[in-house]
């Protein structure tokens, strides 16, 4: 695969489709690119559509960030400089969601809209005196996680997480075997990027301070929590709104990405985004 040497890192990408406007996928945790295998053949034919590693993931390298999101951020904005694929949509799962965003916040001149699927920011709800014991005791349970996989327990504790956020016991279990065994080799990744308190709470008066068309997505088995984020990022942002994928989880691009796809070309449609 062609990679691209910045900075701070090399990042490994794949660029489908020579015509449309840029698009670009950012994977979450647990996961690297091969999570996009099957949304980007039907996205390549309209779009230029490109799936990297973020650092640390697949084959990309580079020190640990400190900062993760917005290093991350940094990463991909000088990668998308790099090949000169700009401005582009970007659509994010999970963390890469809340990369999705920061890149918005801080170059909106590469971004031309975003689509974050259950980006994973609880101390929103925290702060919300409705959803306040709910998240907190998701937050509980989250730190609780981060301590089992320092102690040894990543695998298994991909497995829970993987199956709880997925809506269904045994999610896990339909991933072919070789993409498991890699994707719980990222435990280590996932405590650090949880670590980061940006990829709990963006900042809102940046976030309100955003023109950029946002489409925020969750699964309709997702973790409840998830809708709830969507909903109070729906009152921060300028110009967001927010859908339901019907029977569907955390991994759409897994388990729905015919309808997935569908979506995400509505909402560029919709928006006067032109997709070709």
């Amino acid at each position: 695969m062609p990679s691209v040497t910045l900075a701070a890192a090399t990042i490994e990408y794949r660029l489908v489709g020579a015509h449309g406007d840029p698009t670009v996928l950012v994977h979450g945790s647990w996961t690297d690119r091969a999570v996009w295998a099957e949304v980007v053949r039907p996205l390549s034919r309209g779009l230029a559509t490109l799936t990297y590693d973020r650092r640390g993931y697949g084959g990309s390298r580079g020190p640990v960030p400190e900062r993760p999101v917005r290093e991350d951020a940094d990463d991909l904005a000088r990668l998308m400089e790099s090949l000169d694929l700009f401005p582009a949509h970007l659509i994010g799962q999970g963390f890469g969601g809340a990369v999705a965003l920061r890149l918005a916040v801080d170059r909106p001149e590469l971004v031309r809209s975003v689509v974050a699927h259950d980006p994973p920011f609880l101390v929103l709800l925290e702060e919300n005196p409705v959803w306040r014991a709910e998240a907190g005791a998701a937050i509980a349970e989250l730190r609780r996680d981060q301590a089992r996989v320092r102690a040894g327990e990543g695998a298994q504790v991909a497995r829970e997480r993987w199956d709880r956020e997925a809506g269904a016991a045994g999610a896990w279990d339909q991933i072919e075997e070789e993409l498991r065994r890699r994707w719980a080799g990222f435990a280590d990744r996932w405590v650090q990027e949880r670590q980061d308190p940006e990829s709990l709470r963006p900042d809102p008066s940046e976030l309100s301070g955003l023109d950029l068309p946002v489409l925020l997505t969750t699964g309709e088995r997702s973790w409840p929590l998830y809708e709830r984020i969507g909903e109070q990022l729906v009152e921060t942002l300028r110009n967001a709104s927010l859908r339901t994928l019907p029977g569907v989880g955390h991994q759409p691009s897994l388990t729905a990405p015919e309808a997935f796809v569908g979506t995400l070309m509505s909402f560029l449609l919709e928006r006067d985004v032109p997709s070709t």
